[in-house]
């Protein structure tokens, strides 16, 4: 009896399983059948399947060791979550990691590093781009490894002169990692069929039908897959390829149609066509000029900004153009441009890329009238760091014959439009500081000259007095974004308790212009800043013209103006933008020349920004790293570099190379404790001053003051201490060698470099700058010793030779040597020798951290609040502004996760298709039941 109860228990739980499985299953196919969008197609099945996956990038990450504890991968631009991402599962022996990407992301920034930063992989930032055809980008990347790969997108059928290259891919293959399973493609076109060239790591298969007749023409794929072969449409684009040949004819004009090698010119092609055809790619050949073989013309524009390198000779040079139509079909044509000699105006005369630099803020130089201190009437506290301290265009007008003695020729000022008033951080409980927009970078009116930093008639006299010393000025401008609280919807944040706070007058300035948030690099709002649309024509044309017109507003009754634009938060603007804010400038004063912004730009990639028709120079982050290695002794790898560097530069493509700034800790912080670290400054300022480029002297540098940029205080943002002028054997020191490289300013900015002596061991570098027949014979020296050194030199036997450096004199031996002292690195550590002949002793004067992901809220921009990755320096460990000392190579073993470990604690990822998800839990619970009745007869025996 007992039996049979127990059975009829069982019997029963197993048909109310059932009834449950076929419930499900009844709801499954109810719902199903009452879905409006019902899959009745092939291509709506795919469809749905893309759709169902949101935008993501799967990072796989490959370690010989297998040992992916502690490793993480830390991205930014992502238009979703910038930030340190997990790796959360394992698969075929690498890491995945699954990043989100929001629907506007082009171009993802990542470093693989080891948690607190105490590791990472080679390479510096790296990017990945987005496939734009699929909503999962793949990537692979080995450890130890630059180079990365990443399954490419599959293109619209493209043809070129005639030959049409197609691609397959199967959506839904690609997203489940099967399309390995696909045995063969062909191609159906034109009534014949054409097997593909299966490109297994691309996943895809690729054919090129030659001599494409004209027309539109249909085309299929038959698929073969575990032996059975089936039609299937193009699962991306329309499944026509078309093909015709319009008549295109090509010309263009320079205007100027004469410039010597300091100007630009602008370059506008006329294109005249008939069938109104689509143009997919211009191109122009700047070879005559020096320049690129190819370079690009943005179709919207049809217009490129173009330069002379200084060794071109004079004459008329041809510029072959070139149009490539929708169809692929390549039209040429030409232009034209005379070059003509270069004339100096005066000796005071300097071309752009013998600019030596000063970069200063403002408000934190000198005061030179304390009437505009105050103009909104806020009651600033100047003993808080970020407020106004009243440094102002009048005081930089006192100080010139300061900055003249010191010898630079060039001055920096940051923004000196308006800003918004109010304390970005008036809601921070407790309230710390305030935190005002002193920097410049938070525009308020683009129109209006910040009234803290005095009017337009002051700023007149600066530019006139500035040019009757020979020097030029350069203006700091934002094309990406305004101050905070200016977009439209920031009204409803004014609850009348904000002092200062942007009106609706000033949000009515900016109507229609602004995006609505997002964190992609380019089309997304950095720091929380306002973002510019400029890939709309319309805004795109208001941001240049309210930058370009500060050339006649700033012109003055002598007729000078603005010099040189420092551009902020380049790689934060789309290309088009810098193009016409290029051509806009040129067409109003071609010799007027920008430095450019691209956090993480350098020799080894300058962004595309250089020989491309945007920027004339780039800020160089990679310096900085440079000389502090040369100061710890790594002579030969650092002259390596500086040499490859010498090369790929030139008048028309230019770095700024810089220690310090305003958005980094100063070169000296990580030498705090260092007894020689005003010598190590120094060392690396000889570096800096005697390398081929634009040297920039951030301000108080030459007086070896430094700080952290620890927002919100940046006390890298000092006043300038006046008082530590005199007596300052690091301002000596800086006063030599920048007159000095003024004194052979073509040979510096121009010459080649080659290392004559010196080594790691030995602790120094000589090595020789020449040009034009005229040499410099520069040494360096890192140890706290001096030394003596003895090196061959190009001069003639018996020459005397002085240093001017030292005024110590030497001549030439026999065996055409010279022998001299070179100084401790505390001593300033330098020589620079040269033939007497050429030589004038020079004058001696008497007196950019960041934090990895989202910023500090009211954190500024440029202040442009990069992600570390693109900082040298500022390595996040738990939260913002935190900071890893030097980096550790090598793991704990005790700490290591293995391979067969990780497999535990991360899942495999899974490809399996949801349609056997039903399935498997229904003999999952048959299973069971079986068991329990199994066991329950063992029991009963």
């Amino acid at each position: 009896m007992q039996s049979k109860n127990r059975k009829r228990r069982i019997s029963m739980f197993l048909i109310l399983i059932l009834m449950m499985l076929l419930n499900i299953f009844t709801l499954s196919m109810s719902t199903i059948a009452e879905d409006d969008n019902v899959l009745t197609s092939e291509a709506d099945a795919v469809a749905a399947i893309t759709d169902s996956v949101p935008p993501h990038i799967r990072l796989a990450y490959e370690r010989s060791d297998q040992n992916y504890n502690g490793w993480d991968v830390w991205v930014w631009g992502t238009g979703a979550k910038d930030d340190n991402i997990d790796f959360t599962s394992l698969l075929d022996g690498r890491a995945i990691a699954e990043i989100g990407v929001g629907p506007d992301a082009e171009r993802v920034g990542f470093i693989i590093r080891k948690e607190n930063w105490t590791d990472r992989e080679p390479g510096g930032d790296r990017f990945i781009e987005v496939s734009k055809s699929d909503p999962t980008t793949k990537v692979f990347v080995k450890s130890g490894e630059t180079q990365f790969f990443t399954v490419p997108s599959v293109t619209a059928p493209e043809v070129n002169d005639g030959n049409a290259v197609i691609h397959f891919r199967d959506k839904q293959l690609y997203l489940q990692d099967e399309m390995s399973r696909i045995d063969k493609v062909e191609l159906s076109i034109l009534d014949s069929r054409y097997e593909m060239v299966k490109e297994e790591e691309n996943e895809r298969f690729v054919y090129t039908y030659e001599n494409l007749p004209f027309g539109d023409h249909e085309y299929t794929f038959f698929v073969t897959m575990d032996g059975e072969e089936v039609e299937t449409e193009e699962q991306y684009f329309s499944g026509v390829v078309s093909y015709y040949q319009p008549e295109i004819v090509i010309s263009g004009t320079v205007s100027p149609e004469v410039i010597d090698y300091r100007q630009n010119a602008v370059l506008t092609l006329d294109i005249v066509t008939d069938d109104n055809v689509g143009i997919r790619e211009l191109y122009v050949d700047l070879s005559e000029l020096g320049g690129e073989n190819k370079v690009v013309i943005d179709p919207e524009l049809q217009a490129v900004s173009i330069a002379v390198e200084h060794a071109v000779t004079a004459g008329v040079k041809t510029l072959p153009l070139t149009a490539v139509d929708a169809y692929g079909n390549v039209h040429a044509g030409e232009a034209s441009v005379t070059v003509k000699a270069r004339e100096f105006s005066s000796e005071d005369d300097f071309d752009w890329d013998e600019a030596i630099i000063y970069f200063l803020l403002t408000d934190r130089f000198f005061n030179g009238n304390p009437a505009n201190d105050d103009p909104y009437s806020v009651g600033y506290d100047k003993n808080d760091p970020g407020v106004y301290q009243g440094g102002d265009l009048k005081g930089i007008t006192e100080k010139l014959d300061y900055l003249y003695e010191l010898g630079v020729n060039t001055i920096w000022i940051n923004p000196i439009v308006e800003n918004i008033a109010y304390d970005v951080r008036h809601r921070d409980d407790p309230h710390i500081t305030p935190y005002y927009g002193y920097h410049g970078y938070w525009t308020s009116n683009f129109s209006e000259l910040n009234p803290h930093f005095g009017t337009m008639e002051e700023f007149h006299e600066l530019i006139d007095e500035a040019h009757e010393r020979g020097m030029k000025i350069m203006v700091d401008v934002v094309l990406n974004h305004t101050g905070y609280g200016l977009k439209e919807a920031d009204g409803s944040l004014d609850d009348g308790s904000i002092p200062h706070f942007p009106t609706d007058e000033d949000r009515a300035r900016f109507a229609g212009m602004l995006r609505d948030g997002g964190s992609d690099t380019v089309r997304g709002e950095l720091a929380g800043l306002p973002d510019f649309i400029t890939e709309y024509p319309a805004v795109r044309e208001q941001v240049i013209e309210w930058q370009t017109q500060w050339l006649e507003k700033s012109r003055t009754p002598k007729g000078n103006t603005i010099d040189y634009f420092r551009v902020d938060t380049v790689k934060h603007v789309e290309n088009t933008t810098w193009m016409a804010f290029k051509n806009a400038l040129t067409a109003e004063m071609p010799e007027f020349k920008m430095i450019g912004e691209s956090w993480g730009a350098g020799p080894r990639d300058d962004h595309g920004y250089l020989r491309s028709g945007m920027m004339d120079s780039l800020l160089d982050f990679d310096f900085k790293d440079l000389a502090r290695e040369f100061v710890n002794g790594r002579i030969q790898s650092v002259e390596n570099r500086l040499q490859a560097r010498n090369e790929f530069i030139d008048n028309t493509a230019m770095l700024g190379q810089f220690l310090g700034s305003h958005d980094e800790d100063g070169f000296l912080y990580p030498f705090h404790d260092d007894t020689d670290k005003a010598g190590k400054l120094m060392a690396a300022a000889s570096l800096q001053l005697t390398a081929k480029g634009q040297p920039v002297i951030y301000y108080g540098e030459e007086l070896g003051v430094y700080g952290s940029a620890n927002y919100p205080y940046y006390e890298n943002r000092y006043n300038m201490p006046w008082e530590q002028v005199e007596n300052n054997d690091v301002h000596v020191h800086y006063t030599k060698v920048i007159n000095a490289r003024k004194q052979f300013s073509q040979v510096f900015s121009k010459g080649t470099r080659e290392m004559l002596a010196g080594s790691d061991e030995a602790g120094y570098n000589v090595f020789a700058r020449e040009y034009a027949g005229e040499t410099v014979i520069v040494g360096i020296n890192t140890k706290n010793e001096a030394a003596e050194v003895t090196v061959a030199v190009p001069f003639t036997v018996g020459e005397p030779i002085v240093d001017v450096y030292s005024g110590e004199r030497v001549t030439v031996d026999d065996n055409g040597k010279v022998t001299v002292a070179l100084p401790s690195i505390q001593e300033g550590g330098t020589f620079i020798l040269t033939a007497e002949a050429a030589s004038t002793d020079p004058e001696e004067g008497g007196e950019e951290s960041e934090t990895p992901g989202s910023p500090t809220p009211g954190g500024e921009v440029d202040e442009t609040k990069e992600p570390s990755s693109e900082h040298g320096n500022s390595l996040r460990t738990s939260g913002p502004g935190s900071i890893s000392g030097t980096m550790e190579n090598g793991n704990d073993p005790a700490n290591e996760l293995q391979a067969d470990q990780m497999k535990a604690a991360l899942p495999n990822t899974a490809t399996t298709m949801y349609t056997y998800l039903f399935l498997g839990l229904a003999f999952l619970t048959i299973g069971t039941v079986l068991y329990i009745v199994r066991r329950g007869k063992e029991r009963l025996e």
